[in-house]
């Protein structure tokens, strides 16, 4: 089946009467083995920075750009994933850590459904590990509250990205790149990652007083800086690459 939003399969709305004896328990996080990026809300850049390459996606239809976190340097292998399922960072990606649950709908609150991936490993059928959804009643437990909460910080996150990076392309910050990789002692494995953004220093540079100001008060600078120190972390994925070849 063709992954829906990367790493759900399929998507359905959460309800109280198919799901009420469900509880959810993440063994693995294997569900992102595929994932070479993991998209990014603005807000986390500072974070992620730390650990991971933060670049920015090639526009979509509506020209929009997106975050993303990178954790491999070939498609569909993710070397930030441990053999036991754990992942080799600190700091988990939200986009991550709100599975298998997710909200489908329109853009406004009230338009939003939660829906779950019902081929999801971490549902328990019978409840007997993680957390319950519903009580014995019906009712919401206070996970799922909890849940729901996270994701509705999630949505007002989102848009607050979408706007950072509008204004990104608004100040033609952004421009494309392309990483030339070399493996050491395996050079038939060297490759060029295309397709990606980076905020160029010299265009950050020529911006007037006005725009730098503008950005720094919206704490732009910061996300900005943080996303430019972090593409050493480039260098982090080569090791790990490098460690795997030679195994």
């Amino acid at each position: 089946m063709t992954k829906q939003l990367m790493i759900y399969n399929d998507i359905q709305a959460l309800s109280s009467e198919k799901h009420r004896n469900m509880s959810v328990k993440i063994d693995s996080y294997d569900f992102i083995a595929d994932m070479t990026s993991s998209p990014l809300l603005a807000t986390e850049i500072p974070f992620a920075a730390a650990e991971y390459a933060v670049i920015f996606s090639a526009p979509n239809a509506e020209g929009e750009h997106t975050p993303l976190a990178v954790m491999g340097v070939k498609q569909g292998e993710n070397l930030m994933l441990n053999d036991d399922g754990t992942i080799n960072a600190r700091y988990i990606p939200a986009f991550v850590r709100r599975y298998p649950f997710v909200f489908a709908g329109g853009n406004d609150a009230e338009s939003l459904t939660l829906c779950i991936d019902e081929q999801s490993k971490a549902l328990v059928a019978d409840g007997s590990r993680g957390e319950r959804l519903f009580d014995d009643n019906g009712e919401q437990t206070d996970h799922l509250k909890d849940v729901i909460k996270f994701l509705q910080d999630y949505q007002y996150r989102a848009e607050m990205t979408k706007a950072f990076c509008k204004k990104l392309k608004e100040l033609d910050l952004l421009e494309p790149m392309q990483a030339n990789i070399e493996f050491n002692g395996n050079a038939e494995n060297n490759m060029s990652i295309k397709g990606f953004y980076t905020v160029k220093r010299e265009k950050l540079k020529e911006l007037g007083e006005e725009q730098v100001m503008d950005l720094f008060k919206k704490d732009g600078l910061e996300l900005i800086y943080a996303h430019l120190q972090s593409l050493s972390n480039l260098n982090r994925l080569v090791e790990l690459k490098n460690a795997k070849l030679a195994n």
